[in-house]
C-alpha cells in the first residue's frame, strides 16, 4: 500500500512547475532565426537588453519530465486537477514563491501581500477576505488533496 506524503506531493508538483518553465518555447523560436544569418550579433542586439550576454541553453529535457508535466499539469485530465480551482492561482504563487523567494526569502506574509489579501471561493462565487494563516492553510489543505489524488494513482485505484 502506497502512501504519497504531502511533501512529496509538494515536490512533485514543484518539479513539474520546473520542468513546465524549462520547456522550450516555440512561438519564441523565430527570434533565434537571425543567429543563422551573416548578422547575428546586430540581430541579438536589436532583440534583448543583454546582448552582450550569451544565453545559456535551456537544460535538456527528458521523456520522464515531460511525462511528469503532462500527468501533473497539461494533460487531458492533470492531477492538480485535485487543487479547487479557486486555490489554483494561490498554490501557483505559493509554488513559484518557495522555489524562488527572492531576497527577502519566502515567507506568508510575502504571499498575503501579492494574493492582496483575497482568497477566490466558487462555491460562494465571490473573492473573500482572508489572512496569511489562511492562505496557508488553504495551500496545504489543495497540496493534501494532490497528495490524495497522486496517491490513488500510485495505488491504480
Amino acid at each position: 500500500m502506497s502512501v504519497v506524503t504531502w511533501q512529496e506531493a509538494e515536490d512533485t508538483l514543484t518539479a513539474a512547475v520546473e520542468y513546465l518553465g524549462a520547456m522550450p518555447d516555440r512561438e519564441r523560436a523565430f527570434l533565434a532565426a537571425g543567429q543563422r544569418t551573416a548578422w547575428p550579433a546586430i540581430v541579438r542586439d536589436l532583440q534583448s537588453d543583454y546582448a552582450d550576454v550569451e544565453a545559456s541553453p535551456s537544460p535538456q529535457l527528458t521523456r520522464r519530465c515531460a511525462n511528469l508535466v503532462e500527468r501533473m499539469l497539461t494533460g487531458e485530465r492533470p492531477l492538480a486537477n485535485a487543487i479547487p480551482e479557486g486555490h489554483r492561482p494561490l498554490v501557483g504563487r505559493v509554488i513559484v514563491m518557495k522555489r524562488w523567494p527572492g531576497p527577502d526569502g519566502f515567507g506568508w506574509d510575502h504571499v498575503f501581500r501579492s494574493q492582496r489579501g483575497e482568497l477566490y471561493n466558487l462555491a460562494r462565487g465571490a473573492v473573500l477576505p482572508t489572512t496569511s494563516d489562511g492562505m496557508r492553510k488553504a495551500y496545504e489543505r489543495a497540496i493534501g488533496r494532490l497528495a490524495v489524488a497522486l496517491d490513488r494513482v500510485a495505488v491504480g485505484n
